[in-house]
């Protein structure tokens, strides 16, 4: 039998080989995103139906800046429309005197100017689907904060395998101080609300009263949601400015000198404050500046990690 021909991979059969192995790689990473995503929706199905057991408590806990405020509009509105002294005909003389019936149509007069049924500022549904749509979100809100630990894990999973050790390096520094000044941006933003809800509703005495408020449940969590979110991501700075000078394009020397930028972005966490008050611009514009400076402390300890790492 004749020997058969010795076979030769040429150019263009390598490539394809090589096409084929970056498929199968972008597929097995595709897959591995698909499982950690799988994984990150169950903790947050699991979180929301937690958090929809204990609804009362949590919605308590986002409604009491509005409803502080609320209470103490509607104590002064009582005590303002209370009439000082009601004296009535047949208190005074009997058969009534003229006196006795100026005082009944005084006090006549004074009930057609306020009513008893004095209006009071609260929560109003619109829709009959509502109660159930406000309860849902707010499962889904507080339901991603119980499981963000484990959501975050996932995704360090995922990216932990592309990354070499010394990559690896500023995950592990950057993650606990990103999770702490989350906490505070939100705590922050949460004792915001009080002084952003008395700011606005003071508004409603320059309209004709009785003007009360008769506020969507829906709205409210909207707002404050979007404070949270402005405050939480504005915290994260010093962040930002660590991650930058761990890939060499920030300096503390660079933050130093270009003090200026941090007055800048200061001003601009308060502009972008959802309420727009001036306090609540404060409470944002002032906390920025502390972190820039903190920043600068930061910075240093990174280029300090990085001149350990280098060899002598």
């Amino acid at each position: 039998m004749a020997a058969l021909p010795h076979l030769k991979i040429t150019g263009g059969e390598k490539g394809k080989s090589a096409d084929r192995d970056k498929r199968m790689e972008l597929t097995e990473h595709l897959g591995e995103l698909r499982t950690h995503l799988i994984r990150s929706l169950v903790f947050l199905l699991l979180g929301a139906i937690l958090a929809y057991q204990f609804f009362s408590p949590l919605y308590g806990l986002l409604y009491r800046p509005l409803e502080k405020e609320m209470k103490k509009q509607n104590a002064a509105r009582i005590h303002k429309a209370q009439p000082e002294v009601l004296i009535l005909p047949h208190a005074a003389s009997d058969p009534p005197s003229k006196a006795d019936f100026d005082n009944l149509a005084k006090s006549v007069e004074w009930v057609y100017d306020h009513p008893v049924a004095t209006p009071l500022m609260s929560i109003v549904f619109r829709n009959f689907h509502e109660p159930f749509m406000v309860r849902f979100k707010i499962s889904i809100i507080y339901g991603f904060i119980l499981v963000m630990p484990f959501v975050v894990r996932e995704f360090v999973l995922f990216v932990l395998p592309a990354l070499t050790p010394q990559e690896r390096r500023p995950l592990r520094l950057l993650t606990p101080i990103s999770v702490l000044l989350l906490i505070f941006g939100v705590a922050v933003a949460y004792y915001t609300m009080f002084f952003a809800m008395h700011w606005f509703l003071s508004y409603l005495d320059d309209f004709p009263q009785p003007a009360v408020l008769m506020q969507d449940p829906n709205d409210y969590i909207v707002f404050f949601v979007k404070m949270i979110a402005a405050f939480g991501l504005a915290f994260q700075l010093p962040v930002v400015l660590m991650g930058g000078a761990f890939i060499g394009l920030i300096t503390s020397k660079g933050l130093i000198k270009n003090w200026r930028w941090g007055v800048i972005i200061a001003a601009l966490g308060g502009l972008i404050t959802p309420s727009n008050d001036l306090f609540s611009m404060a409470l944002m514009s002032i906390p920025l500046l502390l972190l820039y400076a903190a920043s600068i402390f930061l910075v240093r300890i990174v280029e300090r990690m990085k001149a350990k790492s280098l060899p002598a």
